[in-house]
């Protein structure tokens, strides 16, 4: 159960994280600790360990540290929050993504994605990864900002790289260490400094303002609690936007990306799903009762999420001593859920290898499979509040592109990947736009 070198295992967490959890697991077994420089982990990858943590013995666990020791987010948001202060904080955002801002909001999805998509011209070469970032980015402005706001794109995706880079050196022992990597990152630094003034900014007039406003920002700056005060400060208003751009933007991106990746590996998935929109939208946008009814693009989301889930382990961390799997961990043991490996098991997904987004059109023909073989936004009471947005996100741009465009990529070789802190590509995915005619 125990693998040691500190060191080693330091180097292969910063060049290929994956590698390392699928060594660990194919050395030792299901349950490994190991070590990294003055950290323990304990690495489970079976989906009955897993559920033992988030289900049967959730009580003994809590957020994973690596977020925590963020130097940009230190305090707690929706997401590293824990105990009452985080069911407090998901109680209060989950309102935001119901049906009703949903419908709200595919109209402007579907707009976003057919204003970059009037953009692309028959035979040209981009990197879809980026395209993928700035379609995201886009459409988050706009529905996490409104109209009013047009913040330099640039500007933020320095912000979300800089996050990135944070939450990797999370695993350095010092924080002044930390900093001091960082400082080289001065100008990134500002950028950040320069996206909370513009959060900052907002918040007063949107709690002074009594018409209906359906903006990310407004709707943190004005949630109230029972007693009727706001409930977050504008600090924690300021942290939970972008905080929310970064969690929104790191899966549909990717998802997007991968989507694209094997429907161009998967020609008759392709065309079943060029059918689908082609005879349900009838070359217009996609609506928010049209995403109902795109099966088979939801399908290909689901089965793309399976085979490349953006984050595809959870950190967890003791509170007091308990039992995993028959095995004793001690109070402030890290646990690493490595649920990436169950999502490609045959035991669970027959020919789990293979691109199949019909496995997901009639679940009852799935064989039985536990709970947490398939969580690609989490599982138990931390599961993702906005996966209905990011879902409805994804098919609505997915089901816009199909509409008017193949998009292959210009090399046959699996991208290169970097798994440090999602499963993400490491150089971008070269594509080649083909205009199609549907019909």
């Amino acid at each position: 159960m125990s693998a040691g070198g500190g060191v080693r295992n330091l180097i292969a967490r910063y060049r290929d994280t994956l590698g390392l959890f699928r060594r660990l697991r194919r050395e030792h077994g299901p349950i490994v600790r190991y070590r990294l420089l003055d950290f323990e982990f304990c690495l489970l990858s079976d989906p009955e360990l897993i559920e033992e943590v988030l289900y049967t013995k959730q009580q003994y666990f809590e957020k994973g540290f690596m977020y925590k020791r963020s130097l940009l987010l230190p305090r707690p948001t929706v997401i590293t929050g824990d105990g009452e202060d985080h069911k407090r904080r998901r109680r209060l955002i989950q309102p935001y993504f119901h049906r009703k801002m949903l419908s709200a909001n595919a109209s402007i999805m579907a707009r976003q994605v057919v204003a970059m998509t009037d953009t692309w011209r028959d035979g040209e070469i981009f990197d879809m990864d980026k395209t993928a970032h700035e379609l995201g980015l886009s459409i988050s402005l706009e529905i996490f900002f409104g109209n009013a706001l047009r913040v330099d794109a640039a500007m933020l995706q320095r912000v979300l790289r800089l996050c990135m880079i944070d939450i990797g050196l999370g695993l350095l022992p010092s924080r002044g260490l930390r900093r001091l990597i960082l400082f080289s990152f001065r100008r990134l630094q500002n950028a950040y400094q320069k996206m909370s003034r513009e959060v900052l900014a907002r918040i007063e007039p949107a709690r002074a303002d009594a018409t209906p406003r359906y903006d990310l920002v407004s709707y943190l700056a004005r949630a109230t609690d029972e007693d009727g005060a706001y409930a977050f400060s504008e600090e924690e208003v300021v942290d939970g936007v972008i905080e929310m751009l970064i969690a929104s933007l790191t899966t549909t991106a990717a998802t997007l990306t991968w989507a694209t990746y094997y429907l161009a590996r998967n020609p008759a998935a392709r065309e079943t799903l060029e059918r689908e929109v082609d005879e349900t939208l009838n070359g217009r946008p996609p609506a928010f009762e049209d995403c109902e009814r795109l099966r088979y693009s939801g399908a290909v989301i689901a089965e793309a999420l399976r085979l490349a889930p953006p984050a595809y382990y959870l950190g967890r961390r003791t509170t007091r001593d308990c039992t995993v799997g028959g095995w004793f961990m001690p109070a402030g043991s890290n646990v690493q859920l490595f649920y990436f490996l169950s999502q490609r098991d045959d035991r669970y997904f027959p020919q789990a290898d293979m691109f199949r987004p019909e496995r997901w059109l009639d679940p009852e023909a799935q064989p039985a499979r536990p709970r947490c073989s398939y969580m690609p936004f989490g599982a138990g009471a931390r599961a993702c509040a906005g996966e209905a947005f990011g879902r409805l996100n994804l098919t609505c741009a997915l089901a816009g592109i199909a509409q008017r465009w193949r998009l292959d990529p210009v090399s046959e070789e699996f991208p290169s990947l970097n798994t440090l802190a999602s499963y993400a590509f490491r150089n971008g995915l070269p594509v080649k736009a083909n205009a199609r005619n549907p019909g």
